[in-house]
């Protein structure tokens, strides 16, 4: 069976990856420093939308720059 950093088996992973060098942390883990990929997905969506709004502002102050 596939261990968990803090040492719980996990169930769910086929026994046939402890052989990856991946770490394994399972959701309960009090270790836990790992975020969750809907997490990163989110603020990277973010992320993204405050830097394109940004780009945006700078767009319109050049724009008001070369009219005067």
């Amino acid at each position: 069976m596939v261990n968990c950093t803090c040492g719980k088996t996990i169930d769910k992973i086929p026994s046939w990856l402890q052989g990856v060098e991946v770490e394994f942390v399972c959701n309960n883990c009090p270790n836990r420093q790992i975020k969750p990929i809907s997490q990163l997905a989110a603020e990277t969506a973010q992320a993204t939308r405050n830097e394109v709004e940004d780009l945006a502002e700078m767009d319109t102050l050049d724009k008001e720059d070369e009219d005067e």
